[in-house]
């Protein structure tokens, strides 16, 4: 391939990715107006400034593209930063996860996905196992292989890496977590924020 046919390859596959970002943004901003059931791809094309055969070219069905927002908002989770967070010191490096984790579970985006999900699952129950497996599991999946990497540490008091996981991430959600979904009370304070993570570290560390 001469250089000039590889130059115009990447600038179609830049353009495809830039397209393709526009749309799950435009798809996240419909959604979390007027929900999966209310949400048209008339409506996300519009959003994202493409053409709706654009948007099949990308997604092929709407539960495809909601599925395509909940990856992207996952991904953003357990993005290539843990490793750099995880070679810390283990109290800063819980505290760092700890809080990547807080920023982004409370945030007002993610709850308004997550009452979605929860009210989507019964019809499309795929929704539901990809939320949880792209999400939590994905970070409990994290920390648990952190806490098998350091289990001869003896800073670390963990039995259960995959249970001190689940411990540790449930510490930091609490009841605040299902309060918002229920909206019956908005995020938690910085100060109960950090309340949390100060419990969820003391729980696996000496």
């Amino acid at each position: 391939m001469t250089l000039a046919l590889e130059k115009s390859a990447a600038n179609g596959r830049n353009l495809s990715d830039k397209k393709r970002e526009a749309i799950l943004h435009g798809g996240k901003a419909v959604f979390l107006k007027s929900g999966f059931g209310g949400a048209s791809m008339d409506q996300i094309a519009a959003a994202a400034g493409v053409s709706k055969m654009t948007v099949y070219r990308h997604f092929g069905s709407k539960e495809e593209l909601f599925a395509g927002v909940i990856i992207e908002l996952c991904q953003r989770i357990v993005a290539e930063d843990l490793a750099e967070i995880f070679a810390r010191e283990p109290r800063q490096a819980l505290r760092a996860f700890a809080r990547k984790m807080t920023d982004i579970v409370f945030a007002r985006d993610t709850t308004e996905l997550h009452r979605i999900v929860i009210a989507e699952s019964r019809r499309f129950p795929k929704l539901g196992a990809l939320f949880y497996e792209t999400g939590p599991q994905a970070c409990i999946d994290a920390l648990g292989d952190y806490f098998v990497r350091n289990k001869d540490d003896r800073r670390f008091r963990v039995e259960n890496p995959r249970r001190a996981a689940e411990e540790f991430l449930e510490l930091l959600r609490g009841y605040s977590h299902l309060k918002m979904l229920l909206g019956i009370e908005k995020a938690p304070s910085a100060r109960d924020i950090d309340a949390r993570i100060d419990s969820a570290v003391r729980h696996v560390l000496v």
